[in-house]
């Protein structure tokens, strides 16, 4: 088969800390096994210059074509894949080109910045025919498969209930860079619901499927947030109120019947203990994932699953499955294996648009139902008068 010709947009020579194009994109495609199915054969950037200072700077090909526009990179007759890594504000601009012009499109997740954009890019694709990959890569990950295959197998026997207790590991109580200010924005398109949450619950939708019914309460621990610019020393430059919940929680019923309590917040855990607590209870055993990472979706590192059989009383630790993409490093490895499952055909891997579209309406639900400006649920009868 030949290597599927990607036109890249996002590639930046600035701010590589943050850039994910750099982290988790490149690694895989630079790679022997990446380019042995894709070829990076076009970039673009917001100019023509800065696409052609990245393909200097990255090691791309000479032939490598730039461009600073969505459009032209569109109108590229070599591009099969369009993989769109920038900000989510700019998505819907990258993205409805590339599909009009009837080219396959990676995108990351946030989709984009609100629903009636999503819903006229989904409903484009679908329109052109074209398919679609959402950057929801810890349906990737070695543990959630892990996690799926144990209970397959029965180990576990029926699920009854699952706990998560997540925390994101980024404080927003603490100044924000100038770049991350829609971190605060809950319209914005990225923000702590649609980013830490998102991906993180993603991973447990993948395991067991759809809720059938929920109710959630969100909280702002932190109602204002400094603003700070790196370019002055740190300056603060502004302090804004702060638009979007920071503490989630969620309480519901998957259509299997099983149970569901999670909590994520902002900042980090107690000393000594994990990112990330899931815990599955079965009628025959029960299996836990720790994490020190609160989204444990970007890397393995630290990720212990432990499996008790129902009437012991030791747990015994369950070790990964390695393969082909092991060797990466650690953010490039599950965006690794959702190129491979698009390179394969193996649709059932990765999310696309529809399924993108789906979950983000999934947080506007939530949103709806547990916003903090709004009372919590039935007022409590027991109190004393």
């Amino acid at each position: 088969m030949a290597p599927i010709k990607i036109g890249l947009v996002g590639l930046s020579t600035s701010s590589t800390a943050t850039n994910w194009a750099v982290l988790a994109h490149l690694p895989y495609l630079q790679s022997e096994h990446g380019k042995s199915l894709y070829e990076i054969v076009a970039l673009c950037n917001s100019s023509v210059e800065s696409a052609r200072k990245s393909v200097k700077h990255y090691g791309l090909a000479e032939s490598v074509k730039t461009y600073g526009s969505p459009e032209d990179l569109a109108a590229d007759p070599d591009v099969e894949l369009v993989v769109c890594v920038v900000g989510v504000k700019a998505h819907y601009n990258v993205c409805l080109p590339a599909v009009k012009a009837g080219k396959d499109v990676y995108t990351e997740l946030p989709f984009a910045t609100n629903i009636k954009q999503m819903q006229e890019l989904k409903d484009e694709a679908e329109k052109k025919g074209v398919r679609t990959i959402m950057g929801c890569q810890g349906q990737a990950h070695e543990a959630v498969l892990l996690i799926k295959k144990m209970i397959a197998e029965g180990k576990i026997g029926k699920p009854l209930s699952t706990t998560v207790v997540s925390f994101s590991g980024f404080p927003l109580d603490k100044p924000l860079p100038l770049s991350f200010r829609m971190l605060a924005e809950r319209d914005g398109g990225a923000n702590f619901a649609t980013i830490w949450f998102l991906h993180n619950i993603n991973c447990v939708l993948e395991v067991f499927g759809e809720l059938e019914a929920f109710s959630s309460v969100m909280g702002i621990d932190h109602p204002t947030v400094e603003i700070m610019d790196p370019a002055q020393s740190g300056t603060i430059v502004e302090t804004v109120k702060k638009e979007c919940p920071d503490n989630i929680l969620l309480q519901g019923r998957f259509e299997s019947g099983t149970l569901i309590s999670y909590q994520m917040r902002a900042g980090k855990a107690f000393p000594g203990e994990p990112g990330c607590r899931w815990l599955i209870n079965g009628d025959k055993g029960d299996i836990l994932l720790t994490s020190p990472r609160g989204c444990f979706d970007i890397e393995h590192i630290g990720i212990e699953i432990k499996y008790r059989q129902a009437g012991q009383e030791e747990a015994e630790i369950i070790a990964l499955p390695e393969d082909e993409l092991s060797g990466l490093e650690q953010p490039a490895q599950n965006v690794g294996r959702l190129y491979d499952a698009y390179a394969k055909g193996k649709t059932n891997m990765y999310a696309d648009w529809r399924d993108a579209l789906k979950i983000h309406k999934f947080i506007d639900e939530l949103f709806r139902r547990g916003d903090s400006s709004t009372p919590f649920g039935e007022p409590a009868a027991y109190r004393w008068e």
